[in-house]
């Protein structure tokens, strides 16, 4: 490979397998190939089409920095909106030529100093570098409970939306109150005859302000050169400004946060027992704050139940809860959230030696940056452990991402070989990392998706952007092994 361009395989055409494979092209690398099983770009703007369906940070700051969108409907952008940018993005930086649709990777090993990667039909390529880009949020979660095919009616997960399933006049239960519940629920609440939410643990909701695009503003900010940079740049830095009041478990503001978002519930439920229901017991930023205007007004009405206890089992005619209340519904939603412990799963990673690496994260995945694993040379990750967003936009940090990836394959271009981060300097980076995330509100006792049961915390960046942009700046060799081409 010394001297020629790496071939590169990219899984995943979401955001992060879309940035990673524009970086590479505006910068002269075309030997990439990207594999996806959906039918098209999107990653979960694609799969995810649930009624409600919408980003929850500022469309203007949620898109790439070199590509502005300009034509959002409203402050933040719906799902087909946000699909149909992603489609247009892969269209114009000429990568949807370059995407093998409905193709499914399920291994991918390291042999002879390239990556063998394995599909579904049976067939296999090999490629110098790999870069996974499958994401945290790529598989639906369904809890394992007893009775659960037993159901007589219709059930399916909020991400795998079954859309010949009329809800109109129907008994539907929604089990979760996360963020696809949060949107879902007022999205359906007019038309269903029964809604039961059976929320688990609730959550922090804060006001929406989704101003729409009116005509005006579409106009000033064609008319007017770098108005839509500065509207980009001013909603990333409102955001980041906000890192210390979600992390410092001290800072005063987010007592001041903590206090709007009480208010906020005595607001607007009226009835006291449903207010003590949803309001949580842990601190502002434990988890991440959703926003919605019509979340609780649609729990305080006449015909939605709201339940604090989970479900026991599932039987014929509907849900049976823990305290042992049955639920009789037509229709059950499970907005259960995904496996991001179980990131790059179903897909078998082999690396160097025979090394398992679903084996080696078995207690949480790690690595270093989100981006390098030890023993499994030339692989990458986009949106890797880590690296995941509570405070801003993920696609600033894809595209710190999809440059240092960039700068690896350029220096494999030069020397070929491979690249593979050392273990003292992976344990290194996460031995702070942890700490990090132990002195913020992560760890102050709320049940969450981004860290195991011992406490490890996998999946979310315990800091401000800037900080991870600085610790992406540069490639420094002296972090990796080297083997010559």
């Amino acid at each position: 490979m010394t001297g020629s361009t790496p071939t590169v395989a990219i899984i995943g055409a979401g955001f992060g397998g879309l940035a990673a494979a524009i970086e590479l092209g505006r910068n002269g690398i075309h030997s990439y190939r990207v594999f996806e099983r959906g039918d098209s770009a999107g990653g979960v703007w694609r799969a995810n089409t649930y009624p409600g369906a919408a980003c929850d940070v500022p469309s203007p700051a949620y898109c790439f920095s070199y590509e502005l969108e300009t034509e959002w409907s409203a402050r933040y952008g719906s799902q087909p909106e946000i699909h149909r940018y992603l489609q247009r993005c892969a269209d114009k930086y000429g990568v949807t030529p370059k995407i093998s649709f409905d193709t499914e990777v399920t291994a991918a090993a390291f042999v002879d100093g390239r990556w063998r990667l394995t599909f579904a039909d049976g067939d296999s390529q090999e490629f110098d570098a790999l870069i996974c880009a499958t994401g945290q949020l790529s598989r639906p979660k369904i809890p394992e409970l007893p009775g659960l095919d037993t159901f007589a009616g219709n059930q399916f997960h909020s991400a795998e939306w079954d859309h010949s399933v009329q809800l109109s006049g129907k008994r539907v239960a929604v089990v979760g109150s996360g963020a696809s519940a949060v949107q879902l629920v007022p999205a359906i609440v007019d038309e269903v005859a029964e809604l039961h939410v059976v929320q688990r643990s609730p959550y922090w909701v804060g006001n929406k302000y989704n101003h729409r695009g009116d005509g005006l503003m579409h106009r000033l900010v064609h008319r007017i050169p770098g108005l839509a940079r500065l509207q980009h740049n001013a909603e990333w830095l409102w955001y980041e400004l906000r890192v210390p009041m979600i992390f410092n478990r001290a800072d005063p503001l987010r007592h001041i946060y903590h206090a709007l978002l009480r208010a906020k519930i005595r607001r607007e439920i009226r009835d006291p027992l449903l207010r003590k229901m949803v309001t949580p017991h842990y601190k502002v930023g434990c988890n991440r704050v959703l926003l919605s205007n019509d979340w609780y007004p649609a729990l305080d009405r006449s015909h939605v139940g709201v339940y604090a206890e989970g479900v026991q089992q599932v039987g014929p005619g509907g849900l049976v809860l823990t305290d042992g209340t049955e639920i009789d519904v037509d229709v059950i939603v499970w907005c259960t959230g995904f496996t991001p412990n179980e990131y790059l799963a179903p897909i078998e990673i082999t690396g160097r030696d025979g090394r398992a690496l679903h084996t080696e994260w078995k207690d949480g995945p790690q690595a270093y940056l989100g981006i390098c694993a030890a023993g499994y040379p030339n692989l990458f990750m986009m949106y890797g452990p880590n690296t995941g967003s509570l405070t801003n936009t993920i696609t600033f940090l894809l595209e710190k991402q999809a440059r240092y990836i960039r700068l690896a394959l350029q220096h494999l271009e030069r020397a070929g070989g491979w690249l593979d981060v050392r273990p003292e300097v992976q344990e290194r980076f996460n031995e702070k990392l942890q700490k990090r995330a132990h002195a913020t509100v992560f760890t102050s006792g709320c049940p969450g998706w981004y860290h195991t049961d011992s406490g490890k915390v996998f999946a979310v960046w315990p800091g401000s952007h800037v900080a991870y942009a600085k610790a992406t700046r540069e490639l420094v060799l002296a972090d990796y092994e080297q083997a010559a081409g």
